[in-house]
């Protein structure tokens, strides 16, 4: 009867500890531009950064008490109040990569994207991810991209 009772405490005791565990990384964007990223989750701990562009696309990987530990395409992890970002996804582009009318190699080129470059991000199919930028829409070979995981999004299949 007690290891019973022992295997019972155990998995109350782990489901408790799961529950308490930070979701899945997921990615958000930047709200608007100076937002701060802070050393810790409070408003006394020390300025790391200011981001000053907007729809930056940020990976959530931790939460504590409206606060989001955050790493941006460059791998620097703070964190910032929830409020300062948006589920709005977006990518940022990597390295220079052309933009094309069809999800493959040979589409047609519509434009050529500079590293920096930041992009809504609509779709998914393969490795190729279906982006918005300076009213264009095309695809862009997931390998130039940061924030281009398919998870999370409203619909990740080409529409």
């Amino acid at each position: 009867m007690r290891r019973g009772i022992c295997a019972v405490a155990a998995a109350v005791l782990s489901s408790l500890t799961a529950a308490a565990a930070d979701p899945p990384a997921r990615f958000m964007s930047l709200r608007a531009p100076g937002a701060e990223g802070r050393q810790g989750p409070s408003p006394e701990r020390n300025v790391m950064w200011v981001y000053q562009h907007a729809r930056l696309p940020l990976e959530v990987i931790g939460e504590r008490d409206g606060w989001l530990n955050v790493r941006d395409p460059d791998g620097a992890e703070v964190w910032m109040e929830a409020a300062a970002l948006e589920p709005r996804r977006t990518v940022y582009v990597r390295a220079e990569t052309t933009l094309r009318r069809s999800p493959r190699a040979g589409g047609k080129a519509i434009a050529l994207l500079a590293p920096g470059v930041i992009a809504s991000f609509t779709g998914c199919e393969g490795e190729w991810r279906r982006v918005a930028v300076g009213g264009r829409i095309g695809w862009v070979e997931n390998g130039a991209l940061w924030a281009g995981d398919c998870a999370g999004l409203a619909s990740p299949i080409r529409p």
